[in-house]
């Protein structure tokens, strides 16, 4: 652990200030503010939300004295949540604290701004979860019946598909891995993560080996090489299997990251499709502690296979899906597509058909705010005059804001590149267990280690991400964005 040092505080530790500290960081946090909190009747860990999904189907037109519908019911599952539990935290050493005590105002100035940075620091970790949690992290769209991934566990191949989402989700993922230990030979086999590939029109897997789940010597992994539009896949196994991305229509296919994925067994030419747990590589686990840590996140909650429990590729289930789609119509190409109404369009009447209610928000990265201006078209340029009396005009072409059908257009950091997700918020909710704050059980902030001159306090935050009614919500992927 780290404790904040005299030399750590030197910044702020003078006799005179110009003012407060000042903030030069990006510090929004749209995702983790805007979303309702709740605190439900827990049992545990875990809270039971009851959801309607299938009408009572006795009834019927019949004929004079013809025979009664047969008796039917209405259909109800029951999302069972579980808390998930984010923590941030920070300490300060005893000299450190001496030190800012001897000059005027400076310790309750550090010590405010530790404590507010922290909070605001765990937020921003909590407000990307909000897209990301639970590993995914983003979508394939590329999806040719004839395309498939082959390889073997000697000599596989890469391949490239068109990939929106995020990527750098996968960059910290991989950074998180020590590539030290026992690994694969040759240099070609990198560090890479163990992934699944959900299909979002049936909510199935399409990893399976000969139709089959891996097995220890099979996985299906990805990396972060090439640029941001594009995600490297491989197959690791004998060379006869095969995997084939195939959906329907243009529903897209979910990447998930499960942990860590091509570690070797000691001793052996054995490729393991997660976490190789103490085979000579003492950070080995850290990406599957830390996607099965986090919450549920818009892109799990809208894509995973199974939504708190119900699983969603069984057809009586299926109202709890959502609509995630390609922008392209028809062919899948190797390359993500320009913004078009149209689709944004027949994403909107999908939702309509599905759940009955347009989305109140559309949330989308700021550079594909920068593709929508594009597509707006008014007076040509020099045809803004202005009378010769009067006082001096100011030319200003652009707009605070941007809407479609009367749906706000809002931003975040932190959604995915080449995404617009369309979000009815009444349908979510913060479920919480413990609200966000500073742990204070004891009624101290500060609490002395026992071992160290140092004191240390932490904020804590347990809760999940939950969507009440996924079809009432969407996402377009595949959008091309500015590299």
């Amino acid at each position: 652990m780290s404790s904040v040092r005299i030399s750590d505080l030197d910044a702020i530790l003078k006799e005179f200030y110009l003012g407060p500290i000042i903030e030069s960081l990006n510090n929004q946090l749209e995702m983790v503010q805007m979303f309702t909190k709740s605190t439900l009747d827990w049992q545990g860990r875990q809270v039971v939300i009851p959801v309607h999904v299938s009408r009572n189907t006795g009834t019927g037109y019949r004929a004079e004295l013809g025979q009664l519908p047969t008796a039917g019911a209405q259909g109800y599952v029951n999302l069972n949540v579980t808390a998930k539990f984010l923590y941030g935290r920070f300490s300060l050493t005893g000299p450190a604290i001496s030190t800012a005590k001897t000059t005027a105002n400076s310790f309750a100035t550090y010590v405010l701004s530790e404590m507010d940075g922290l909070v605001t620091d765990t937020k921003l970790k909590a407000n990307q979860a909000m897209f990301t949690g639970g590993g995914c992290v983003g979508f394939l769209h590329e999806t040719h019946a004839a395309q498939t991934i082959g390889g073997g566990a000697t000599a596989t191949a890469d391949v490239e598909y068109s990939f929106t989402g995020n990527k750098e989700i996968i960059s910290e993922l991989l950074a998180m891995q020590s590539t030290a230990g026992t690994r694969a030979t040759p240099a070609t086999h990198a560090a890479k993560l163990n992934i699944d590939l959900i299909r979002l029109d049936t909510y199935t897997s399409v990893v399976a080996l000969s139709g089959a789940p891996p097995t220890a010597a099979q996985a299906v992994v990805c990396d972060a090489s090439g640029d941001a539009a594009h995600l490297t896949i491989r197959v690791l196994g004998v060379p006869t299997d095969s995997y084939q991305l195939q959906t329907t229509g243009n529903f897209a296919t979910m990447v998930k990251v499960k942990g860590w994925g091509e570690m070797l067994l000691a001793g052996a030419n054995t490729f393991t499709p997660y976490d190789a747990l103490g085979v000579g590589d003492a950070t080995a686990g850290l990406v599957k502690q830390r996607v099965d840590s986090e919450n549920d996140g818009i892109y799990s909650n809208l894509g995973n296979i199974t939504h708190f429990g119900v699983d969603r590729s069984q057809t009586a289930n299926a109202s709890l899906r959502s609509t995630v789609q390609a922008i392209s119509v028809g062919a899948r190409l190797h390359a993500n597509q320009a913004l078009n109404f149209g689709r944004m369009q027949s994403i909107l009447d999908e939702i309509m058909v599905l759940g009955g209610d347009d989305p109140d928000c559309i949330y989308v990265h700021p550079g594909i705010r920068q593709k929508y201006a594009d597509l707006l078209v008014f007076n040509a340029p020099g045809s803004i005059k202005k009378g010769a009396i009067g006082d001096v005009g100011t030319g200003d072409p652009g707009f605070s804001g941007y809407a479609f059908n009367g749906i706000p257009l809002k931003m975040s950091r932190h959604c995915g590149k080449g995404l617009m997700i369309f979000l009815k918020t009444k349908t979510w909710t913060i479920a919480e267990l413990q609200s966000f704050g500073m742990a204070d059980l004891d009624g101290n902030v500060l609490s002395r280690l026992s071992n160290q001159d140092a004191y240390e306090g932490f904020v804590r935050w347990y809760y999940n991400l939950v969507c009440k009614e996924p079809n009432r919500n969407a996402i377009l992927c595949g959008i091309a964005f500015p590299a």
